[in-house]
């Protein structure tokens, strides 16, 4: 996998590069020690094969550089930073795929962009104004490994799931050059203010005319499909909403071959003619 940086409003952002084909675009959640890799990992492989991919690392995670001042959680900043990740690809068409609260930054990003066509949503933010238990305290740098375990754990439906290199991944990217405080401090002005800072209004969803394929695990405790993903299925145009029982927070994690099949399948089947009438 390449990785360079590419230039944004005077800085940068880290920018990871495989595969062939079209360009489809992954932007990562909103978490301690998150990044492309941490979230996008496991499907790599099997989108590759079909697609040349760009991994993006938000400014303030991973191989990004943070912000210089506050506010250092800015849904708006990362926004326009997908817009430049697909300005700077230039191909007339690129998909996207957003996990989490980067579901809601590629679907803020698509909207009014005719580039954008398809668009893959799983465990998709956006949608909700009102945190929860298990966002609360997955929104906070922890002291130790076993405090990341635990919180990583409240995102999944089934521990076994988490390895320790994953868990060790994160913890130690945090452990890096005050990344946890600059993850604290993100936090700092309220994790619900965050949180409604990146709700998505029905006018702005409106305005999304790519086809959209939201893959959601029922047991998702961090972002509970009935307060996100309802949301953007009630106002999007153009939706399918997946849902998978026995599954968490992070689809791919736990049922990485069945949500690489169904993104798959979405991003690279045929539009139908707007002209041919739905079946009954």
């Amino acid at each position: 996998m390449k990785t360079e940086n590419w230039d944004f409003e005077g800085g940068s952002f880290a920018v990871h590069t495989e595969g062939s084909g079209p360009p489809l675009l992954l932007i990562h959640g909103i978490g301690p020690g998150t990044s492309f890799a941490a979230n996008f990992g496991a499907v790599v492989p099997a989108l590759a094969a079909h697609r040349t991919l760009y991994g993006i690392d938000l400014v303030g995670f991973g191989a990004s550089p943070r912000k210089a001042a506050p506010p250092f959680f800015d849904f708006a900043l990362w926004v326009r930073q997908a817009r430049a990740a697909i300005a700077r690809i230039g191909a007339p068409r690129v998909d996207l795929w957003g996990q989490s609260l980067g579901a809601a930054v590629a679907l803020g990003a698509a909207a009014g962009s005719p580039a954008v066509r398809k668009i893959v949503g799983t465990g998709a933010g956006g949608g909700a104004r009102t945190l929860n238990a298990a966002l609360d305290r997955f929104w906070q740098a922890p002291a130790s490994r076993e405090a990341l375990r635990l919180a990583m754990t409240g995102a999944v439906h089934d521990a076994a799931a988490l390895s320790d290199a994953q868990v060790d991944a994160r913890f130690d990217l945090l452990s890096r050059d005050g990344l946890g405080a600059h993850f604290d401090a993100m936090m700092a002005p309220g994790k619900e203010l965050n949180l409604r800072s990146a709700w998505l209004a029905p006018e702005l969803l409106a305005q999304v005319q790519a086809s959209v394929l939201l893959v959601h695990g029922r047991d998702d405790r961090p972002v509970p499909y009935r307060d996100s993903a309802l949301h953007l299925l009630d106002h999007l145009p153009d939706c399918r909403l997946m849902l998978l029982g026995r599954c968490g927070h992070n689809p791919m994690l736990e049922r990485s071959a069945e949500v690489s099949a169904l993104a798959l399948d979405h991003l690279l089947s045929q539009p139908l003619s707007p002209s041919l009438p739905c079946a009954t």
